[in-house]
């Protein structure tokens, strides 16, 4: 599986590229377990207590920060699945929160999630929406026509990393675009869907 969302220079510090950030420094800090650290006057202090600490490590989850490069060839691939997860669900928006953005009902949220016109990832008993299909208080353009198109049953990181991911079928002048630039860009819709149609 891939993990990293690939982009040009030029698209670096692009608007467009938001999420992908979001994502990318999520995933870095999970991996390092800055999430399980608080800074207090610049010093590291643990938010875990001791006991706290020993019974994670009982269920084989280390709070020693993960230092491998994801690339490299030693690193561990189930910790890099499960960092990327956490990222994208650390990244993503409740459903009332996506309410708030979309300033409409939260029962609206959950319909659209049901219909499968909006993304969800389920967790700790409510849904998660990722970020990548929202933009500026709207939804992605065309959302709707590429979520019907997608398969069923796909794996949330492979989806948000396809929607964010430069894809050499959409050029847009010299560069490639991901399905998320494509769509805000203006970009025919039909040219994503039957993308998302031959999702593998």
């Amino acid at each position: 599986m891939k993990h990293s969302v690939q982009r040009t220079t030029n698209e670096k510090n692009h608007p467009l590229d938001v999420p992908a950030r979001l994502y990318e420094e999520a995933r870095r800090r999970l991996l390092q377990n800055e999430p399980l650290l608080e800074r207090t006057n610049g010093l590291g202090a643990r938010v875990l207590s001791a006991g706290e600490v020993a019974a994670l490590e009982s269920v084989g989850v280390t709070t020693a920060p993960f230092t491998a490069k994801q690339d490299s060839p030693g690193g561990d691939p189930l910790a890099q699945s499960v960092a990327d997860y956490m990222a994208l669900l650390e990244t993503s928006y409740t459903t009332s929160e996506a309410a708030k953005q979309l300033k409409v009902d939260v029962s609206r949220v959950r319909q659209r999630l049901r219909e499968g016109t909006l993304f969800g990832v389920e967790y700790d008993g409510e849904r998660r929406l990722p970020r990548f299909q929202f933009e500026r208080r709207q939804v992605l353009p065309g959302l709707r026509e590429v979520m019907a198109a997608l398969p069923v049953g796909l794996n949330p990181i492979d989806v948000a990393q396809w929607f964010l991911a430069a894809n050499p079928d959409l050029e847009v002048g010299e560069e490639n675009s991901s399905p998320r630039q494509w769509l805000l860009r203006g970009q025919p819709v039909e040219t994503v869907v039957a993308l998302a149609r031959a999702f593998e």
